[in-house]
């Protein structure tokens, strides 16, 4: 399992639109995105996907 799951915004927005952004939960737990990325997705985040600036570029990155 990873140890950070970071959504970029297209992610986010395919997600949103089908009706299943709660899928990433499911299969990630914890999701993190940026401010820049949660700022350009435009829409209400849940609570479980956590916004910060990324610290270490060995994270795994959740893109369509």
């Amino acid at each position: 399992m990873h140890d950070r799951i970071i959504a970029d915004t297209s992610c986010l927005i395919l997600f949103h639109k089908i009706g299943e952004l709660d899928l990433l939960r499911k299969v990630y737990g914890s999701v993190t995105t940026t401010p820049e990325v949660a700022q350009e997705f435009q829409e209400e985040l849940p609570e479980w996907i956590l916004i910060e600036k990324s610290k270490t570029s060995d994270c795994k990155i959740a893109s369509n």
